[in-house]
């Protein structure tokens, strides 16, 4: 069929779909296809007759799409290279997005390179269903689930000569972190021409999908279980990763939906699921190493066989106090914290100031110490200073020193300021932004120049040190309104992180875990945290972060009187949030507002939750922005977890 007829084909059933109020939808495909029209229509209002190739992202917004994945990216290239090998020389294209549907690795053919990339096809591609609608990509991201939208299936009539295998590869903690995609320009009508290639781009992402979940738990014991018979096919196999407990703490999206059936948050212990204790396994392992070794399902009773893989580097006791200024207790299991680690480790010598933004309490400070541990400059002086804690009338003195006599009350022979005692070392400038301007324009000179002068002095000197700060304010704001040097900003925001909320991190139960023990092991005690109460934890908005937290279970664990954390041993202001009946959430009264509720959800999660970047992506105006905030119940601590 010629593209012109296909186009005015699509379009009647567009305007069938519509002019229809809520009758049958009549479209090709199946239900699923169906439900992402509807979507495509009434949520997203996608236009289906919009000429343009899918929106491109700048070359900034890539590089840092990339740098939150690049642990995961570096591994699933393999994968995405292997798939490419299979189906290039039959006209097919391969890409891998993020879980935002931006594309973030693209493989083509030299023959049709230039063409897929004419309609869409290259890296900084933007997939989602909310961009373009029924596609592979972003229907995969809706569902969680492998689809194959072929030719007039897609819901925009730019994209109905393609045809699109798509598949999700889920992370350890069983979100879609990418989505493995194949395309061809040109294809038979009949869909079941694409069944081959749909299976292989299946397989691929089962493989990446497997493959990063032992790269994610190489510091865990990690069981591979098969039916017996089966054999242990890497792609058809249940994953499941230990801690030291012996319980299961992740396990990939097969063991999710096969084997545990959605048994609800883990962990869990393994004899819950299985005949065999984790100790018996793990001995039974260890008699016999690298055979499998029998067990049975008990609710089923299943007989399934398993292979043990040993940790890389045995982790210390569980009690034993790990420091806390080491990039390997920060990251613990976010994807996005390991790309962050992973990118500030290549540039930690590069002498580029550092700066780290986010809410009070994520851990500022923390990643500045780890910064420091990381660098060559490790043995030599680490210096902090609070630029909110200190009066605006002394911090001058203190972050640059001053000569003698240079005011009342001064030491007869000077003192040196905060900026010079780190001189060889890392300077760490905490609450940045609340640094007065007149200052700032001399810390612009350290930056630019090496030098100092202090309060008093006439000659400056030289200092060679690594510049640290960090603020949980909106510098981008205080620049607008002037309370915040330009030149300043741009000086320090070169290399910027972003330090997510502790709402928002996929490994907030395994920071509650490692919080926890860190405390008890500073007490000398041996409390266990009970699975129950570590779950309402977890439901609490923690406004305070990884700070509250840790104050909420010092408290906890000074008072618990027994060998098992309770209730009674929470604070009184926690119990009453804890027990407070939710509030009532404004939420949208449209489904209109109901899909810019969503929108503004996305914008915070994709702008790192600063306010005025979010406000910016979706092209609205900052108060206006924030009186949507208010009026849909997404308030400081009240964003949903995805």
């Amino acid at each position: 069929m010629r593209f012109r007829d296909a186009f005015s084909q699509h379009m009647r059933q567009v305007g069938a779909l519509s002019s229809a109020s809520g009758g049958e939808l009549r479209v090709p495909g199946q239900d699923r296809i169906a439900e992402s029209w509807r979507r495509s229509l009434e949520q997203h209002r996608v236009d289906p007759e919009m000429p343009a190739s899918p929106r491109i992202l700048s070359a900034a917004e890539v590089r840092e799409r990339c740098g939150r994945i690049e642990p995961f990216l570096q591994l699933a290239r393999l994968g995405v290279g292997k798939l490419h090998s299979q189906i290039k020389d039959a006209g097919y294209c391969v890409l891998m997005t993020d879980a935002e549907g931006s594309t973030v690795d693209f493989r083509g053919h030299p023959s049709t390179d230039l063409e897929f990339r004419s309609r869409g096809f290259r890296v900084g591609a933007c997939w989602s269903e909310r961009d373009e609608g029924t596609c592979g990509v972003g229907t995969t991201l809706i569902d969680r689930a492998p689809i194959l939208v072929h030719k007039g299936e897609h819901f925009r009539a730019y994209n109905v000569g393609i045809t699109c295998s798509a598949a999700p590869v889920f992370g350890p903690d069983n979100d879609v972190v990418a989505v493995l995609n194949a395309s061809a320009l040109a294809a038979p009508d009949d869909r079941r021409s694409q069944s081959v290639v749909f299976q292989l781009v299946a397989q691929n992402a089962r493989f990446i999908e497997n493959a990063w979940f032992i790269e994610a738990n190489r510091h865990r014991w990690t069981v591979q279980i098969a039916g017996v018979g089966r054999g242990l096919d890497p792609e058809r196999s249940y994953l499941l990763a230990l801690d030291e407990r012996g319980r299961i703490v992740q396990a990939n999206f097969l063991a999710h939906v096969e084997l545990l059936e959605y048994a609800g948050p883990l962990p869990r212990a393994f004899h819950e699921v299985f005949d065999l204790s984790a100790d018996e396994l793990l001995r039974a392992a260890h008699d016999r190493p690298g055979m499998p070794v029998g067990l049975r399902r008990l609710s089923s009773g299943q007989v399934l066989s398993a292979v043990v893989r040993v940790p890389e580097q045995r982790r210390q006791p569980r009690r034993a106090v790990q420091g806390r200024h080491d990039f390997s207790t920060l990251a613990v299991g976010d994807t996005r914290v390991a790309g962050d680690i992973q990118r500030i480790k290549r540039i930690v010598n590069s002498r580029l100031p550092i700066l780290l933004l986010g809410e009070t309490g994520v851990g500022k400070e923390a990643f500045a110490h780890a910064i420091h541990a990381q660098s060559e400059r490790h043995d030599q002086p680490f210096v902090a200073l609070n630029c909110a804690a200190i009066p605006e009338n002394l911090i001058e003195s203190e972050l640059f020193g001053y000569r003698e006599g240079a005011f009342t009350g001064a030491k007869a022979k000077g003192e040196a300021g905060k900026i010079q005692m780190s001189s060889g070392g890392t300077l760490f400038l905490d609450e940045i932004g609340d640094m007065p301007l007149p200052l700032q324009t001399r810390l612009l000179r350290v930056l630019a120049e090496g030098e100092v002068l202090r309060l008093g002095g006439t000659e400056p000197e030289k200092v060679d040190l690594n510049v640290v700060c960090a603020t949980h304010r909106d510098l981008e704001s205080l620049v607008a309104a002037g309370r915040f040097r330009e030149d300043l900003y741009y000086r320090l925001n070169a290399a910027t992180f972003t330090l997510p909320p502790l709402r928002a991190r996929s490994d907030r139960r395994q920071v509650l875990q490692q919080v926890f023990d860190e405390e008890c092991a500073a007490a000398g005690r041996d409390i266990e945290l009970p699975d129950e109460l570590a779950d309402e934890l977890m439901g609490y908005g923690w406004p305070g972060n990884i700070r509250q937290l840790r104050n909420t279970l010092r408290y906890a664990v000074a008072v618990c009187e027994s060998n098992a954390l309770s209730r009674l041993n929470l604070p009184d202001n926690l119990l009453r949030a804890l027990d407070e009946p939710a509030p009532e959430t404004p939420g949208p009264r449209s489904e209109a507002e109901a899909d810019e509720r969503r929108r503004i959800i996305e914008a915070m999660e994709a702008s790192g939750w600063r306010a005025t970047e979010a406000a910016a992506l979706i092209g609205m105006p900052r108060a206006t922005f924030y009186r949507r905030l208010s009026r849909y119940g997404l308030g400081r601590g009240r964003f949903p977890s995805r």
